[in-house]
């Protein structure tokens, strides 16, 4: 079994991934409205967790999520219009909160064809929590990340500028190893206050980079500028890391 930091958890095939996965999020959502009152989760774009967010909307196991007490955030966007084909709000919205009773209002997308996307992002997340300010952070109640073959996460892609941001929730991100267009997303410092954070890879594909990322830790520690993914850590701050693997990610 590989070993990452954090709770390792593997299917044999996607459908058992996706059922297992949705039963977490499931009865995180359901704990949160119990003890708060409210969910928060942020989600992340890309052809991995698109099947995912379709299986919550139509598999009848799912019906009681609570949507109309959650609150959905973008953990990071290309910097294109909203109705554009690689648009990750377009593909969330078309996957999932166009389908199910969520609040208009508690859909996030983040605006990054304004000239400070960061600072209105950081502006809307203050206000959901209560007028929270810097130096405080959010606490989402569950993030799903991804990752890149590089090792990036979110947007934080390796020897880019917004890996070294501390004091800043929302970041723009761009740079000769970023994947163009720009990037706005969330830093490190938000997504490690999260209360639950999951990385979803399936694939042989990501298993090479796993296996680095697996030497990494257990030889040096963190490398942020060259593994982004080696820093997310939530533990300091009371939340939990999780990775959902299928058997193609997790052996090869």
């Amino acid at each position: 079994m590989i070993k990452l930091p954090g709770h390792v958890h593997v299917a044999p095939d996607t459908e058992q991934l996706f059922d297992d996965l949705g039963s977490a999020l499931l009865g995180n959502a359901q704990r949160a409205v119990q003890e708060r009152g409210v969910f928060h989760m942020a989600l992340s774009g890309g052809g991995t967790p698109e099947p995912f967010y379709i299986r919550m909307v139509t598999d009848p196991k799912f019906r009681s999520f609570p949507w109309e007490q959650t609150h959905l955030w973008i953990v990071d966007e290309r910097c294109v219009p909203e109705d554009h084909e690689k648009s990750n709000i377009k593909m969330i919205r078309e996957a999932m909160t166009d389908h199910v009773p969520i609040k208009r209002s508690a859909v996030h997308p983040m605006p990054v064809l304004a000239d400070d996307p960061a600072q209105i992002y950081e502006e809307e997340l203050s206000i959901a929590f209560d007028g929270l300010d810097l130096p405080g952070v959010p606490r989402i109640d569950f993030i799903l990340l991804g990752m890149g073959g590089d090792a990036h996460t979110a947007s934080l892609f390796p020897e880019s500028p917004a890996l070294g941001i501390a004091d800043r929730w929302i970041a723009t991100n761009e740079g000769e190893r970023v994947v163009p267009p720009p990037r706005v997303t969330m830093t490190y410092p938000l997504i490690n206050h999260g209360r639950e954070v999951v990385v979803l890879l399936v694939g042989t594909g990501k298993h090479a980079t796993l296996k680095q990322i697996e030497s990494q830790l257990a030889e040096d520690g963190p490398d942020i500028n060259e593994l982004p993914i080696t820093g997310i850590d939530p533990s300091p701050n009371g939340g939990e890391l999780a990775w959902y693997l299928d058997t193609g990610a997790a052996t090869g």
